[in-house]
């Protein structure tokens, strides 16, 4: 066993001593490059949020196009890749709820560009027939992006519900993108289903036509339109998804209630279901009554 000096012990407990401190301040020094790099993310994000919160339409808007209506829109993260649209148009109000792949800034940077082309068609372009929309929509989406031919590396999308409503006529028109929409008339709910095939993604070039429905509403009946989000949060006391067919239940056991009752109604019955865990994705639920 090799024996030590005092002489020999304090000085290499001298230099440990200082090799630790070394240490520290090369461990102070990431802490703060770490902390720095986080707020410029942080902020980065944050203004990100501002920006997005700008181009989707104001809540006063909203109401002054849709007065009897609620929008419960939930981001999973700061920001979204679900969103919501609603343009006038004459007598036509065009309203849609998207939900673009993925969440947080991927999502929220495909949000940006579907809102684009969907603003396009109808205040440039001048479309008011949904199908025309969301073809147009998958047109410049495939187109932006470069997915034919996979020539990008980008193959994302957006599914999609959208309506035109003649609120003279209350003749209502919808179109959708793996996303249907729910209807209730005379308290009975209707289901219009969508086409199977998602916004972009057209490796071929060929762009999608899409399937437009027609519907004589009536004063009174209610429109409600969907991200996945909400039927997929999983929750309650298994901890199993909430599904679609309890938010049929739910709409149609609270569709009297007055448009933002059923929004603080249907955020709580989420909450609730949620409960402890996570939010798996982004929320975005939309109600109309005629």
């Amino acid at each position: 066993m090799k024996k030590y000096t005092y002489e020999q012990l304090l000085a290499e407990n001298e230099r440990l001593t200082t090799e630790l401190l070394n240490e520290r301040k090369k461990l102070s020094i990431i802490i703060e490059e770490l902390a720095e790099s986080k707020k410029e993310l942080t902020d980065s994000i944050s203004y990100a949020e501002r920006i997005q919160g700008a181009i989707m339409p104001p809540k006063t808007l909203v109401k002054s196009i849709l007065p009897d209506s609620f929008i419960l829109y939930l981001p999973k993260d700061v920001v979204s890749g679900d969103f919501y649209f609603v343009e006038k148009v004459g007598d036509e109000v065009i309203f849609a709820a998207v939900d673009c792949t993925g969440h947080g800034v991927p999502g929220a940077l495909m949000s940006v560009v579907g809102f684009n082309y969907l603003h396009q068609a109808v205040t440039e372009k001048g479309l008011t027939k949904p199908s025309e929309i969301i073809s147009f929509l998958d047109f410049g989406v495939n187109q932006r992006l470069r997915q034919t031919d996979g020539e990008s590396g980008v193959n994302d999308g957006m599914d999609l519900s959208l309506c035109t409503l003649n609120t003279k006529t209350n003749l209502l028109q919808y179109a959708g993108a793996y996303n249907p929409i729910y209807i209730i008339k005379n308290g009975e709910l209707i289901e219009l289903e969508s086409d199977k095939f998602p916004i972009g993604v057209n490796t071929n070039g060929v762009i999608d036509e899409y399937t437009n429905h027609i519907i004589q509403l009536s004063k009174g009946d209610c429109i409600y339109m969907f991200s996945d989000g909400y039927a997929d949060q999983f929750g309650g006391p298994k901890g199993k998804k909430l599904k679609y067919s309890t938010l049929r239940n739910m709409l149609l056991a609270n569709h009297i209630l007055s448009m933002t009752e059923q929004k603080l109604k249907y955020a709580k019955i989420f909450n609730d279901w949620k409960g402890e865990l996570e939010q798996v994705d982004d929320v975005l639920l939309m109600g109309i009554r005629v």
